[in-house]
């Protein structure tokens, strides 16, 4: 058997792919020789021969390999990080976003990126870290109005490491060629100890907290927000995915 465009004359199926569901009385494809709950896609995703490319990685794959090949203690807790970062989105990203693993930086060989969600509420990018020590997101001192806030990990400054996310988003939004899709990079923190409320400036908990446009937080707390009700339509998700998926294999 073959994918055949059909109508979908009785209940309605979801698609195999993004989730989306065929309603009844439109078309769609089927192919009754695949697996039980493979035979459906939407005209969107179409043909799997036709559209898919190869599988994600698993997450923190690449970063397995350095640590082989060096070991490296970084390198394996970078590998735990991007793992469990990653079972977290397979868990809890509602239906219809879409997620991109362990992907080439447009433009250097050597940098990649955790993972990239689409969803209606824009193109994330997340950075994942397992870093030991008490995590902080603090002002100067204790009280203080000082309107400056410094990211500490283990009382170490480490607010330098916010910006350079930057070195990551800036290739992606090229890729996208549309400054009306928002960008939001996120510094997300793998079973993290978070130090305690610092003030009345801060939430209680582990964020997200936001600093120069770039979300702070634990390895759940910011899943919400990519969550919510965006812009973005169905078929802008799927085709951002698309282009993306296209400029940016695995690594």
């Amino acid at each position: 058997m073959a994918w055949s465009k059909t109508v979908f004359s009785h209940n309605g199926a979801p698609c195999s792919v993004c989730g989306r569901l065929v309603q009844k009385g439109t078309e769609g494809w089927t192919d009754s020789s695949q697996p039980r709950g493979k035979r459906v896609r939407c005209l969107m995703c179409g043909p799997v021969e036709m559209v898919t490319s190869p599988a994600d990685p698993v997450a923190g794959s690449s970063a397995l390999r350095h640590d082989k090949r060096y070991r490296g203690n970084s390198n394996l807790k970078g590998a735990q990080g991007e793992y469990l970062m990653g079972t977290y989105l397979a868990a809890d990203l509602a239906p219809g976003a879409r997620v991109l693993t362990d992907r080439k930086v447009p433009g250097d060989s050597e940098a990649n990126i955790d993972h990239i969600v689409v969803a209606s509420t824009g193109v994330w990018i997340i950075d994942s870290k397992k870093w030991s020590g008490e995590i902080r997101y603090r002002s100067p001192g204790f009280p203080s109005t000082d309107p400056r806030r410094y990211l500490t990990v283990d009382g170490k400054d480490r607010t330098s490491n916010i910006a350079n996310i930057y070195r990551l988003v800036i290739p992606v939004a090229g890729v996208i060629g549309d400054t009306k899709v928002p960008v939001h990079p996120v510094l997300a923190f793998v079973e993290a100890m978070w130090g305690i409320k610092e003030g009345l400036h801060f939430k209680r908990g582990k964020g997200p907290y936001e600093h120069e446009g770039v979300l702070i937080s634990s390895g759940h707390s910011f899943i919400e927000l990519i969550n919510a009700t965006g812009p973005l339509l169905p078929d802008a998700v799927e085709t951002l995915w698309r282009k993306l998926d296209a400029a940016m294999p695995p690594r």
